[in-house]
């Protein structure tokens, strides 16, 4: 169970650290040194690095598709995602498997969650962030964030499910 909780401890520092700090010298030795706690006292290492990566890629890729469509915009100008919430996403990859194991049993409840949370967590991040603004009209923005979250969340949680359940 302690597991459990580290992982749901060190999410809870990396979000607000990636979004509000969000300092690449800080943030990426952060998500490292959570990466390396989480691969050596919490993971089960023996598919765990390839589902991370799995994650992590697909989740960079749909963020960046996101700011080529300008649905996420760049106050900078650029078109890709910003190096905090490119370790955001590493961070989050680490969650799915140990404290939000409990959406592998209810998929319809990861689809509300996902739904719901994805999209409050973009426009809360980019509020808080600065740098980072959904496009307008805003309501079209959060529609199509809470779409894409209402169908990857329950598809990750299946996903960990299938390839190596972790039992709490």
């Amino acid at each position: 169970m302690w597991r459990w909780i580290a992982n749901a401890l060190l999410f809870d520092v990396a979000w607000p650290l990636c979004v509000i700090v969000a300092r690449p010298w800080v943030v990426v030795p952060f998500t490292l040194a959570n990466l390396f706690i989480h691969l050596v006292f919490v993971a089960n290492l023996r598919r765990e690095p390839l589902w991370l990566g799995a994650v992590f890629l697909f989740g960079v890729g749909v963020d960046s598709v996101l700011f080529h469509l300008d649905i996420l915009q760049n106050r900078n100008g650029s078109s890709w995602p910003p190096i905090w919430l490119i370790c955001l996403w590493l961070n989050f990859a680490m969650t799915l498997r140990y404290s939000l194991v409990f959406l592998q049993r209810n998929l319809w409840f990861a689809v509300l969650l996902g739904g719901f949370f994805g999209p409050f967590s973009y426009y809360s991040g980019a509020f808080l962030n600065g740098t980072v603004e959904l496009s307008q009209p805003l309501w079209q923005s959060l529609m199509i964030l809470s779409l894409l979250w209402a169908l990857m969340l329950p598809a990750f949680s299946y996903l960990a499910r299938t390839i190596n359940p972790a039992q709490p």
